[in-house]
């Protein structure tokens, strides 16, 4: 539902809303200057809105009315399509992430388990995930480093490049490939 706007009488009604998308930005706010006031004087009468370009800044613009056009609805669905993409890639990247990820929990123990843990002094662990994940984990790892701003600023000449560990892991990933069609043909052979 559309807040509602109560305007006082005398004022004109405003052109634009809340949440508009502006070539400057989203309307995030509106003030009216009435007539015969000083900011009025100054600024001239009418409504004048407050602007944000980006979400994650405080930059914030105060436009005039007559300072304001609407994106049309072709600039409009290309803006919202990059946003879908952008939020896309966000969440591709979460999840590779979250795969990335080793088991690495902190589980609270009563004082029996670490008394018993004590007595065995064997580790409490959960276990490892598939070495293939930690691969892939590694490689999606490497090509963020390669990719950093902070990375390409360096003058970094190491004898090992990106490159040589990213070749590495493909190496062992074709060698965890190849083990696990061994495996699968050895299977099949053994049921026959």
């Amino acid at each position: 539902m559309e807040p509602t706007i109560s305007i006082p009488k005398g004022w004109q009604y405003p052109r634009f809303g809340f949440g508009q998308r502006t070539e400057r930005g989203a309307i995030i706010g509106l003030k009216y200057y009435a007539k015969d006031t000083y900011l009025a004087d100054e600024y001239g009468a009418g409504w004048r809105y407050i602007l944000l370009a980006n979400k994650h800044t405080e930059d914030e613009e105060h436009r005039a009315e007559d300072e304001i056009r609407l994106l049309t609805p072709q600039e409009l669905k290309t803006q919202i399509e990059i946003q879908i993409s952008n939020h896309l890639y966000q969440i591709q990247s979460l999840k590779q992430e979250l795969d990335a990820m080793t088991a690495s929990v902190v589980i609270p123990r009563s004082s029996a388990e670490t008394k018993l843990q004590d007595q065995t002094q064997q580790p409490y662990s959960l276990p490892l995930p598939p070495l293939h994940q930690l691969v892939d984990a590694a490689k999606f790892i490497i090509k963020e480093i390669a990719k950093h701003p902070d990375y390409l600023a360096l003058d970094y000449q190491p004898d090992l490049t990106i490159g040589d560990a990213q070749t590495a892991l493909s190496y062992l990933q074709l060698e965890l490939e190849t083990n696990q069609q061994t495996d699968t043909t050895s299977n099949i052979s053994v049921q026959s």
